[in-house]
């Protein structure tokens, strides 16, 4: 996101031409200007974000002045999220810029349920406008500032139980692949490392395994369907597991925990499902 230098409110110019005794004085090296910085995120999962809205608001003034007031609202998709104001200011020292701050953290379950984030898209737009107060010797004088641009809307990836694969079984064991759906609602790819799973059928922990990736999976707004080999000996798990497997339907439990590189960085993703699915031979 640029930075961009907001425009002045007319009536600091009139300040400063007030307080001028010769009409033909440039003022204009000496207003404050203030600077839409970046949006600064600290840390963020598939649960929530911190983040500051980073302002520099720069005194080219020989002396030292302060910023007595700062407000805001924050909206996004047009929708207001949160507003206020900072009474106690900010001192900005001469001829320097000084950094201000909006702090802003939020749980993206609430957040989605003001505002829904598009399928395909990363972000959310959002809108911050509010003002810089300076008290001067002849009354208040306010900058207005107004941003909008798009912030981190990470949507955790979804995993669903699709089907059990019975590639080869035998009296001593069996080597199966569970086909797993996963739906990405971004428009980046993620990519999906270091996955560790497990699985149980029919309540029964029957192993898992380690995958360095999951190849292609995760392309932007798409599902795609991944396949976790597993295989059970029986003489570990028990001869009912070959029973069962003979049937038509099985209850599979799957949880894996793994590393996601997303737009946002890496972001770890626990997965849990639970579900009775269809066996294929």
């Amino acid at each position: 996101m640029n930075a961009r230098t907001l425009k002045l409110a007319p009536a600091l110019v009139l300040v400063a031409a007030l307080n001028t005794a010769c009409e033909d004085f440039d003022v204009e090296p000496y207003m404050p200007t203030v600077t839409f910085s970046e949006l600064r995120v600290n840390d963020v999962d598939w649960d929530g974000i911190e983040s500051d809205f980073v302002f520099n608001v720069n005194n080219p003034n020989p002396l030292t002045i302060n910023l007595d007031r700062f407000n805001y609202s924050l909206a996004f998709e047009e929708v207001e999220w949160l507003s206020g104001d900072s009474p106690d200011g900010l001192e900005l020292a001469a001829a320097d810029a000084s950094e201000l701050a909006l702090p802003v953290s939020l749980e993206f379950e609430t957040l989605f349920e003001m505002v829904q984030a598009v399928r395909g898209e990363d972000d959310i737009g959002f809108g911050l406008q509010g003002s810089f107060g300076f008290d001067t010797d002849l009354g208040p004088v306010d900058l207005p500032y107004s941003e909008d641009g798009g912030f981190p809307a990470p949507r955790r990836p979804t995993f669903s139980l699709e089907k059990l694969k019975v590639k080869d079984i035998s009296f001593t064991g069996a080597d199966l692949n569970l086909r797993v759906n996963v739906d990405n609602d971004h428009g980046s790819n993620l990519f999906f490392q270091d996955v560790n799973f497990a699985v149980n059928l029919a309540g029964v922990d029957v192993g898992g395994g380690f995958l360095a990736d999951l190849g292609d999976v995760g392309a932007g707004a798409s599902t795609q369907t991944v396949n976790f080999p597993i295989t059970v000996n029986f003489l570990d798990v028990g001869t009912a597991i070959y029973d069962v497997l003979q049937g038509e339907k099985l209850e599979v439990g799957f949880a894996a925990d793994m590393d996601v590189d997303s737009p946002f960085g890496l972001i770890p993703l626990a997965v849990a499902e639970t579900k009775r699915i269809e066996i294929e031979r």
